[in-house]
């Protein structure tokens, strides 16, 4: 990861308490099952251009808190640079989807993580394709694509679990943890 201020360090340190502190996610039991994850994620984000490959996962299933909040840092708004807690749920969709499509050598690409409201307003002003209550917000979803491989297969596969929210853009797909739906 590159070298960050002490404002940005502190931020995240912040950001890691409070992920730490929601009683929820302490142990992968309380999430979603998913039969294919390999427990890493690796991204690039396209707008920072910072990189991350870490296993977030620990051998008993049980979230690793630094590593989740490294990859939330990664998924801050670029806009305000504000980091925010991202739902683990949506970690265990990303790995789930590209574990089974066999795919755990490719990086995605992560066009959009969270959003804070001011730029979600910013991107819904210039486009009606942006919801108002986007899942973005809530740090529940990511617009992404795999490194190598096609959209189309990156959609089939995400439908194909009938987790989530599942959209289809010309240079990303959505992705989120709200309930199943396409388009």
């Amino acid at each position: 990861m590159d070298k960050i201020s002490r404002r940005e360090a502190l931020k995240h340190i912040v950001a890691g308490v409070a992920f730490a502190a929601m009683p929820t996610v302490s142990h992968a039991a309380h999430l979603p099952k998913y039969r294919k994850i390999s427990g890493k994620l690796s991204f690039y984000n396209i707008h920072t251009r910072d990189s991350i490959s870490i296993k977030y996962l620990a051998r008993d299933g049980n979230f690793d808190f630094g590593a989740i909040t490294d990859l939330e840092y990664i998924f801050r708004c670029h806009y305000t640079g504000k980091v925010h807690p991202i739902d683990p749920g949506l970690f265990l969709l990303l790995d789930n989807v590209r574990t089974r499509m066999g795919a755990n050598r490719h990086r995605y690409r992560l066009i959009s993580g969270y959003r804070s409201p001011e730029y979600n307003r910013e991107l819904a002003r210039r486009s009606s394709a942006v919801a108002k209550n986007s899942y973005h917000v809530k740090g529940m979803a990511a617009d992404v694509r795999l490194e190598g491989l096609s959209l189309d297969s990156l959609r089939r596969t995400a439908v194909r679990l009938k987790k989530g929210g599942v959209g289809s853009y010309s240079d990303f797909i959505h992705l989120d943890v709200g309930p199943y739906r396409c388009w």
